[in-house]
């Protein structure tokens, strides 16, 4: 019986991201009659679970070792690796985007930080044995950064078979935000003016919550300022840490979902958001390529979900007001949206990956 670690030493800002897919793996493989063993804190999704520590892991110990976080390379080296791969495969997934976002880092203070992480996987292009893309991009980048030794297959992100409707579900009344509360990529900024620029345009919504921020970050406090200064309060409601049974019960009573970021992979938000039925309102850096022949993106605008151009706050405006106002509208999207996310159900991804652990 194989035996296999699985890595994250990501942090929780939402529940859900990296951390929670690593432990779908985590729970697919041990309920497969595989023996598995974390490394990571997974204290805020399972208390019950005993994450192995540094100190007891072995060279040698696993037939498989699958990493989800740039993190972890320095302790793969420390602890598994040793100059010696032996009989271990080590498998890579790219939930961070790394490969991708190093191409787009423009800005002068994410550039540090994406250097080092540059760094540390040309390192790990010296042995890793799978690259895992989540979108085309990340594919064809990959095919072009890593050797041949280095295996690179797509498997897209998932949702686990907890974000369903549910009936419990509240009155559907606002939009919902799910995600790190971080400037630098979020610009959840961005949301928060457009919801002023709402109000200002239908005064009859001045006492309406609108939307919902779920998560928290660096710049929660700042967000909260902001959305207090432009006279919010009854607008806009932020959510800290959710659990999961309360984050699907969030999706489920929201009417659309909506991202501002600057840049994402395969963001597993949108996954979820779609597997409980919800449009996304995205902008075109957001939309995902899942393939390139035939082109087919996340979001198909008009189909699942409506695109907007990266910081136009007229489109996005316009966008939400669709949405928010055109029931008939939301609910053909939502139809649509939940049919399209059966192809990220967990199980198919996890199928893909029982191929590369053999």
């Amino acid at each position: 019986m194989k035996k296999i670690l699985i890595m994250d030493t990501g942090s929780f800002n939402v529940f859900g991201g990296a951390a929670k897919t690593a432990y779908d793996t985590y729970r697919y493989f041990k309920e497969s009659g595989y023996r598995v063993d974390l490394f990571g804190d997974f204290s805020p999704i399972d208390k019950k679970v005993k994450a192995i520590r540094e100190e007891e892991l072995k060279k040698g110990a696993y037939d498989i070792v699958m990493l989800n976080s740039v993190r972890d390379i320095p302790v793969v080296e420390r602890k598994l690796l040793a100059g010696s791969r032996g009989k271990t495969r080590f498998v890579y997934t790219d939930r961070g985007n790394l490969l991708d976002n190093f191409k787009k880092a423009g800005v002068k203070k994410l550039l540090p930080k994406m250097l080092a992480r540059q760094y540390l996987i040309s390192r790990m292009r010296k042995w890793l044995d799978f690259y895992v893309a989540l979108t085309a991009e990340q594919e064809e980048t990959a095919k072009a950064f890593f050797t041949k030794k280095t295996r690179i297959t797509m498997i897209p992100n998932w949702y686990s078979a907890e974000f369903r409707i549910i009936k419990e579900a509240g009155k559907k009344d606002c939009a919902i935000y799910v995600g790190r509360l971080d400037e630098r990529q979020k610009k959840v900024s961005f949301l928060i003016n457009g919801i002023s620029e709402i109000v200002k345009k239908n005064p009859e919504l001045r006492s309406s919550r609108i939307l919902r921020i779920v998560g928290k970050g660096p710049d929660e406090e700042k967000y909260r300022n902001l959305s207090d200064l432009l006279g919010l309060s009854a607008n806009i409601e932020f959510i800290k840490f959710a659990p999961e049974k309360d984050l699907v019960k969030l999706y489920n009573e929201a009417l659309f979902f909506v991202s501002a970021s600057e840049w994402e992979g395969m963001a597993g938000t949108f996954v979820e958001a779609m597997a409980c039925g919800l449009p996304l309102l995205i902008n075109q850096r957001n939309n995902t390529t899942l393939s390139k022949k035939p082109l087919k993106k996340l979001v198909e605008n008009g189909y699942n979900g409506l695109v907007y151009e990266y910081g136009n706050m007229g489109e996005f405006v316009s966008g939400f007001g669709r949405l928010y106002s055109d029931a008939k509208l939301r609910g053909t999207l939502a139809l649509n949206s939940k049919v399209f996310s059966s192809e990220f159900a967990l199980e198919k991804s996890m199928k893909k990956y029982m191929k590369i652990t053999g």
